[in-house]
């Protein structure tokens, strides 16, 4: 509704209005018909008497009751309100989510009023619940309507949409129209056109509308007419068709919701293939506001189902031409399906042909037919055929008909060119030890497999295609065909005995591959060093030894002979234990592991012996990090070459060298010992083990480093009076700073940050910047060896 003020508002100002057209959604063609049930949110009339305050309701019910000879075929639920809109609600406790929306906007006095509706097909779970209650639930609106109170445009409500089917119906075909228009007081004249209809009987038409915000207590000039005829019944007086009411139930309560159906026998012709409706409200000044949502025509008509069944292909040797069986039927329908109704073929989705029907068809009849199709060179010998009856080029219906989305039938043609039994496979061998690139090779395999158990071909072998093409030349001894032509192509050319001009052609590959050479590599010996565990001995320093210069080789080591020759459990490292191993060495052409050689050699391994030198000492930096001069500790071993490691593991492996600064190492990860090796010219070599040391180090607590003075000006130089040796050192620290008068201006710990000439004691003071000068400090290292330390530090700024 607007009331009387509010509609005088609106023809002083200029309005713009938003909406979605009202459009074909859906059509059922059959014996169906439809109901429909729904229920309204407002608990009372929003009308001028709601000027302050106003309530909506978020949940409403409503009963369905069909009789056992109506079966539902689908549902659609439509939900509407004040405002942007709530797309997620319950039907009978089951989350609903909008599968479509629509919305219609007031703009006037720079103010915008939106509106919405919502669609979501609910068939399935209408169809199991069947008869009875449903309640739609979470649409919370409450928020929103008091924007909407006080020109009361405040409303919300829900309906399904029921369509069913019964046998003992007429053949109708009832059409959804749904979006989402309106008229108010300015824009008062609404017209919307339902196309798509076929009207062959008008007894039994009847319309029904599904509209939004009709007040009872306001009708101004407010008509709903079908083709110009006024529409109006008991309920809904011709000069007032959206008051609140339920055509289905006969509720006149409806509030600002009208679920409306009418007659309209002789309200449209036999032959109508659209209708026009208009809704007028309002004389410029005053009018009811209403918005249409859905529209729902139930008609007789005569519409056709035409449905294709390919019956046959039948194919021809050598020949792109096919024959088509197929049938056209017309099941599912209201109406004769015409004579001459387009065919059209398709190969791979490609037109290749049309053609028609050749008589009208009856209602639940069908007519079979044969077509001769040419198959374009550009389709595969094996294709997927497309009948398609009633469609233009563009997908589009040409005539009107009940269901779209059967007018194809599909089948799988395999032209008889000739049949290819199984693939021939690609011929690659190994070079013998020469590697010269000659080879013999026998084709016998590939010759069954072309032909399989067809009885009546033969095939012949070529070099070229063109030979092959034309049967000239053909490889007159397929079981040793000696060649240097490598890779190469072989042509196979498959024909029938009795007519070898029907023929196919197929191809392989042959090609040769370089033989490796298991490359010798001598014994090894590995030096365990001074582990007592194995040692992880990588296998892949010998690879470029065993490759030695070969083209695109690689190199896969094994525990035994037999998996060397199978190529499994390949192994990249072994564990050494002072034993001896024979390692199995396989060498493969990359391109091609087939081609392969395989050879061995021996592992052994031993230990070495470990010394303890004495500790180093280093003063601790902070939690127990010092810094060592590790060289130092050569003074106690002879004269040599050594290396240094972090941890035994380390030194044993002789491979990595991980502490390469040891004349000033920084014990951050807080080892407590550290290894050296000592080794001769080349510190790699695995076969001598060399001497192992271990050192101990130890970090210990030294004096802290109080500097005299320091400058906060953060100029990033002694902006903080740092004590060098105390953090994460002494971590019991209490350090007091005093002005000289004696006053407490500061106290630090362990876990404050050095000071930074600001007071952080004293409540008046707390927090200033002190000025340059002399203060006091006593620092408590709270250890008895280091006691308490006191002097006088100068705060410069």
């Amino acid at each position: 509704m607007k009331n009387i003020y509010f509609s005088l508002w609106l023809s002083l100002v200029s309005l713009a209005v938003f909406s979605q057209d009202i459009e074909l959604y859906t059509q059922f063609n059959g014996h169906y018909d439809y109901t429909a049930i729904g229920n309204t949110l407002n608990d009372a009339e929003n009308n001028e008497t709601q000027s302050t305050s106003c309530t909506i309701l978020t949940s409403a019910s409503a009963s369905l009751s069909l009789l056992p000879t109506q079966n539902i075929t689908a549902a659609y639920l439509y939900w509407a309100g004040s405002g942007t809109g709530d797309f997620s609600v319950k039907l009978n406790n089951q989350s609903i989510t909008a599968d479509r929306t629509f919305a219609y906007t007031l703009n006037f006095s720079g103010q915008s009023f939106p509106f919405f509706a919502a669609f979501t097909d609910v068939t399935t779970q209408v169809t199991t619940t069947g008869n009875g209650t449903y309640t739609l639930s979470d649409l919370d609106l409450t928020n929103v309507i008091p924007t909407y109170c006080y020109n009361a445009t405040n409303f919300a409500g829900w309906s399904i949409i029921i369509i069913y089917e019964d046998a003992s119906l007429p053949l109708n075909q009832v059409s959804v129209y749904d979006g989402l228009q309106g008229v108010h007081a300015t824009v008062n004249n609404l017209q919307i056109v339902l196309d798509n209809l076929n009207v062959v009987d008008n007894i039994g038409a009847k319309i029904g509308f599904l509209a939004w915000e009709g007040d009872e207590g306001l009708a101004i000039n407010e008509t709903l007419r079908i083709n110009g005829n006024i529409l109006s019944t008991p309920l809904n007086p011709a000069n007032n068709a959206f008051n609140g009411t339920n055509s289905y139930t006969g509720m006149s309560n409806l509030y600002n919701m009208d679920l409306d159906v009418y007659d309209i026998e002789n309200n449209i012709n036999i032959g109508d293939t659209s209708a026009i409706i208009e809704l007028t409200s309002g004389d410029g000044i005053n009018g009811d506001f209403i918005m249409i949502n859905n529209v729902v025509t139930v008609l007789n008509s005569e519409v056709p189902n035409p449905s294709p069944i390919i019956n046959a292909v039948i194919t021809d040797c050598g020949s792109r031409d096919i024959l088509i069986d197929y049938t056209i039927t017309n099941n599912n329908c209201t109406g004769i399906l015409p004579a001459g109704t387009q065919i059209d073929f398709y190969a791979n989705t490609s037109w290749v042909g049309q053609t028609s029907t050749q008589n009208d068809i009856p209602i639940d009849g069908s007519e079979t037919y044969t077509y001769t199709l040419n198959i374009p060179q550009n389709i595969p010998d094996s294709f997927t055929l497309e009948l398609i009856v009633n469609k233009d080029l563009n997908g589009n219906s040409i005539i009107p008909e009940t269901n779209e989305d059967d007018n194809i039938a599909v089948k799988n043609v395999a032209l008889k060119i000739l049949k290819i039994a199984k693939t021939p496979v690609d011929i690659i061998q190994c070079d013998d030890s020469s590697n010269d690139g000659i080879s013999s090779y026998n084709f016998t395999e590939n010759y069954h497999l072309v032909l399989g158990n067809q009885t009546s071909l033969d095939a012949s072998f070529y070099a070229s295609l063109n030979d092959a093409e034309n049967a000239n030349n053909p490889i007159p001894d397929y079981t040793d065909y000696l060649t240097n032509n490598l890779p190469q192509v072989i042509y196979i050319r498959i024909y029938d005995e009795a007519d070898p001009s029907c023929y196919r052609i197929t191809s392989f590959m042959i090609d040769l591959y370089y033989q490796p050479t298991a490359t010798p590599i001598p014994d090894q010996h590995i030096c365990l060093g001074i582990s007592e565990t194995p040692l992880a001995y990588s296998l892949a320093i010998n690879e470029q030894q065993i490759i030695d210069n070969q083209p695109d080789i690689a190199v896969r080591f094994f525990q035994n002979q037999t998996d060397a020759e199978a190529n499994l459990n390949h192994i990249q490292e072994v564990m050494l234990d002072e034993q001896s191993l024979t390692i199995y060495y396989r060498v493969e052409n990359n391109l091609h592991p087939a081609c392969y050689a395989i050879a061995s050699f021996k592992l052994s391994s031993y230990r070495g012996t470990l010394t303890t030198l004495p500790p180093l000492t280093t003063c601790n930096e902070g939690k127990k990090i010092g810094t060592y001069k590790l060289t130092e500790i050569e003074n106690y071993l002879p004269e040599g070459n050594y290396l240094y490691f972090e941890t035994k593991a380390l030194a044993v492996s002789q491979f990595i060298v991980n502490i390469t600064n040891p004349e000033s190492y920084t014990n951050i990860k807080k080892l407590d010992e550290i290894y050296i090796r000592s080794y001769e010219n080349d510190p790699t070599n695995i076969d001598y083990c060399g001497e192992f040391y271990k050192v101990s180090l130890i970090t210990e607590k030294c004096p802290p480093r109080i500097p005299q003075g320091f400058s906060p000006n953060t100029d990033g130089v002694n902006d903080t009076f740092f004590i060098s040796g105390l953090y994460d050192i002494f971590e019991d620290f209490h350090l007091k700073i005093f002005s000289r008068y004696g006053t407490l201006i500061y106290e630090g710990w362990n876990h404050t940050q050095a000071w930074d000439g600001t007071s952080n004691r004293g409540l008046l003071n707390q927090g200033e910047e002190l000025p340059t000068g002399t203060y006091f400090y006593v620092l408590d290292t709270k250890d008895a060896k280091f006691g308490t330390y006191k002097g006088w530090v100068y705060l410069n700024r």
